[in-house]
């Protein structure tokens, strides 16, 4: 057949016909009329990374060259927020707060400002004898951060030699975080081993003076501790954060979400990870070749699954419910 003329493709009279040559990007109905597909259009110039909306209250957060900035969808201007390191960031709601997971750490905004999300691991502090009502005997002495009910990692412990009716004269180290508000003193008893809980005082306190063992607590929670570190992924998994870096998954302290141990709280994949999906069975984990699914419910107890032989797209994880998926959930 011959082709039509561009002037010809419409044919008008009783029963009008319209042709069409090369329909892109128009959808045709069952009745025959055409309209034209939804696409995309670009509604801002500024290089957004990460764009990801939370489901708590629908606000919308990216990256923006190193800052987490906060986006109004209708105007697209930003709101910087914090400085969170290049590269991008993953996001999730956590206890009613937006955390996000950067180059430089793990970061939340409560709705008012954004904040570091950890606490750092204090130095150790400096301790000298005094005069006082002490026991004779070598004491060790370790402190922690506190924001509000939030306790850092536990520092190293200093010990210092007291003769009979001696002090501790403590002087606690300089904290750069200022949303620190106190800190925590833990002491052993003379020539004890274990440290026990003292007291807390404001942070602004220079130094302390202890001329009387105070009543001593509970141990310390988190000894040997560090702040829970970032990673190139991000979930949250039975109470816990995990995060991925390189070949290695990493997790926090059960509903202790700031604190890691790294003697303990990991997991070595075979490969370098490209994507974590968190399930109540288990961890779904890319690697470069294959995806492997971490079966368990607990760091020590995950069983390593080979699930497919086809290499994974980086970054392409999705959870859906079960009624999206459909026959897929089976």
């Amino acid at each position: 057949n011959a082709a039509r003329r561009d002037d010809a493709l419409q044919v008008g009279g009783q029963a009008r016909r319209l042709y069409l040559r090369d329909a892109v990007n128009v959808d045709i109905s069952d009745t025959g009329r055409a309209s034209l597909r939804p696409g995309l259009r670009k509604v801002t110039q500024v290089p957004l990374m990460s764009l990801w909306q939370s489901p708590l209250h629908r606000d919308v957060f990216a990256v923006l060259g190193s800052d987490w900035v906060k986006v109004d969808p209708l105007t697209w201007s930003t709101e910087a927020l914090a400085d969170i390191g290049p590269g991008g960031a993953q996001h999730l709601v956590l206890n009613n707060v937006v955390l996000a997971s950067g180059a430089d750490g793990i970061f939340q905004f409560d709705g008012t400002r954004a904040q570091r999300f950890t606490l750092p691991v204090p130095p150790a502090p400096m301790v000298s004898a005094g005069a006082g009502s002490l026991v004779q005997g070598a004491y060790g002495v370790a402190l922690s951060w506190l924001r509000g009910p939030m306790e850092s990692p536990l520092s190293a412990m200093t010990h210092c030699k007291v003769g009979q009716g001696g002090a501790l004269s403590i002087t606690l180290p300089l904290c750069m975080d200022v949303t620190v508000t106190g800190a925590r003193l833990y002491l052993t008893r003379p020539d004890g081993g274990e440290l026990l809980r003292g007291e807390d005082y404001p942070i602004a306190l220079p130094y302390v003076e202890i001329p009387l063992l105070p009543k001593l607590g509970a141990r310390p929670q988190f000894q040997h501790m560090e702040a829970m570190p970032t990673g190139k992924y991000f979930g949250q998994w039975r109470g816990r954060l995990v995060t991925a870096r390189a070949n290695v998954l990493r997790f926090s302290q059960a509903l202790a979400y700031h604190v890691h141990d790294p003697r303990h709280d990991f997991v070595l994949m075979p490969q370098r990870i490209t994507f974590l999906q968190p399930v109540d069975g288990g961890i779904w984990v890319g690697q470069v070749d294959h995806v492997a699914f971490l079966a368990g419910t607990q760091p020590d107890e995950l069983q390593l699954v080979r699930k497919t032989a086809k290499a994974p797209v980086p970054g392409s994880a999705l959870a859906l419910d079960a009624e999206t998926a459909g026959e897929m959930a089976g």
